[in-house]
C-alpha cells in the first residue's frame, strides 16, 4: 500500500508507497526478531557483537528498480449539503462517506478525485445556484479514503470566494493531500503537479471550463486552470519534456448528458497531439463514453463518486478508473463501476 506524501507538490523525489513502506517495516522486525533471538556464532557477548557490527561499513544504496505503478482516479466527490450534515452526524474516525470504497483505494499508489466543493470556514457564499462546503473533518476523511491528489479545477472551489480558495489550497498538502489545478496565480495553477514512483515519473495537470469565469486564476489573483486549447496546448508540452506519463484531468461537458460534445472531443485531442497519455473528465455528473485517439484513451466523464442528489438512478452510477503503467507504456486500464447509496455514499455494484 502507499504511503502518503505531503511535500512539496511539485517534488520529483521518489514517492514511497504505502505498500512499500509495509514490505519495508516488515523487514526490519525480521531482522530485529532474527538478532534478538540468535545467539553469535562466535559466542562473543551482545556489547562485543555491536562493536564488532559498528565497525562494519554502511552498504552503498541502491536505486529503485523500474516496476509498474497502479493509480485510480474517480469522479465528482461532493463533501456539501446533506453528505456533510451526515458526516458530522458520525463519530471521529468513522469512514463516511468511503465506507465500502476506502480499502480499495487505498490499495493504489496513487489516487485521484475531483474534489466538488470547497473545505474551508472562510468566506461568503458567491452569487449562484448552488454552492458546496464541507466541514475541515473531510480533509482526514479523504486520507484515510487513500485519496493522495485531489483536483481543484471545477466550478465549486471558488464557491465561497478567493480567501477560502487559498485556504484550501494551501490546507490540502498540510493535511496530506496534493492538489492539482490551482494556484495562487495563474502561473501556478497550471504548473504540473509531478510524482515520481519506483522509477515512473507523472505529471498530472487538470482544469476547468465550466462557469463562472471568476473562479479562474489570474497573473495575479487565486484560483483554478480554465481549460482552453492554447493554455492546454503550451502545459502539456512542458510537462512532456520532464515526465514519463502525462495525464489531463477535466472538468466539462453538459450536465446529465451521456453524450459527448465536438469541444470535448476537440481539446482532448489537443492534449494528445501535445503529448498526454491519457485524459479523464468529470461534471456532467453522470457517465460517458470513453475512445482512443492515437492510440491514447479519453475517457470523457467518470460520472458521481460521493453526491446526494440521486434522482433519476443515472447520477447514482459512477466509474473508478484504474490503470497499471510503468514508465511510457500504459499496461492496463479499466473501469470499475460504483453506485451511490444512502447519504450520497458509494458502493461497489
Amino acid at each position: 500500500m502507499k504511503k502518503k506524501s505531503a511535500g512539496d507538490r511539485e517534488s520529483q523525489q521518489p514517492t514511497w508507497t504505502r505498500r512499500e513502506v509495509l514490505i519495508a517495516g516488515a523487514a526490519l522486525v525480521g531482522v530485529a526478531s532474527c538478532g534478538s533471538n540468535t545467539p553469535p556464532a562466535s559466542g562473543h557477548a551482545p556489547q562485543e557483537l555491536l562493536t564488532r557490527t559498528a565497525s562494519v561499513p554502511s552498504p552503498t544504496p541502491t536505486s529503485v528498480p523500474d516496476t509498474p505503478v497502479t493509480l485510480a482516479f474517480t469522479g465528482d466527490v461532493m463533501i456539501g449539503r446533506t453528505v456533510n450534515s451526515h458526516m458530522l452526524s458520525t463519530a471521529p474516525g468513522d469512514p463516511y462517506p468511503f465506507t465500502y470504497t476506502a480499502e480499495f483505494l487505498r490499495g493504489f499508489d496513487l489516487t485521484t478525485g475531483n474534489l466538488e466543493c470547497v473545505i474551508s470556514r472562510l468566506g461568503q457564499p458567491v452569487p449562484k445556484s448552488y454552492n458546496f462546503r464541507g466541514d475541515a473533518r473531510a480533509y482526514d476523511r479523504l486520507l484515510n479514503a487513500g485519496f493522495d491528489l485531489v483536483s481543484v479545477a471545477n466550478n465549486h472551489s471558488g464557491d465561497y470566494g478567493k480567501a477560502a480558495f487559498v485556504d484550501e489550497w494551501l490546507t490540502l498538502p498540510r493535511r496530506g493531500i496534493t492538489p492539482i489545478g490551482g494556484g495562487q496565480n495563474k502561473q501556478q495553477a497550471h504548473t504540473p503537479v509531478v510524482k515520481t514512483v519506483r522509477g515512473t515519473t507523472i505529471a498530472f495537470l487538470a482544469y476547468d471550463e465550466i462557469d463562472p469565469y471568476s473562479f479562474a486564476a489570474t497573473d495575479t489573483t487565486p484560483g483554478h486552470a480554465w481549460l482552453d486549447a492554447t493554455d492546454l496546448r503550451l502545459d502539456v508540452t512542458r510537462a512532456r519534456a520532464s515526465a514519463d506519463f502525462v495525464i489531463a484531468f477535466v472538468h466539462w461537458g453538459i450536465e446529465y448528458f451521456t453524450g459527448l460534445t465536438a469541444e470535448q472531443r476537440s481539446l482532448a485531442q489537443v492534449a494528445i497531439d501535445a503529448g498526454a497519455d491519457l485524459v479523464v473528465g468529470a461534471h456532467p455528473h453522470v457517465i460517458e463514453p470513453y475512445e482512443y485517439y492515437k492510440g491514447k484513451p479519453i475517457i470523457y466523464s467518470l460520472g458521481n463518486f460521493v453526491f446526494d442528489n440521486m434522482y433519476p438512478e443515472v447520477v447514482r452510477r459512477g466509474n473508478i478508473l484504474t490503470l497499471t503503467i510503468q514508465r511510457q507504456r500504459l499496461l492496463a486500464w479499466k473501469l470499475v463501476p460504483t453506485r451511490i447509496g444512502d447519504w450520497g455514499e458509494p458502493a461497489f455494484t
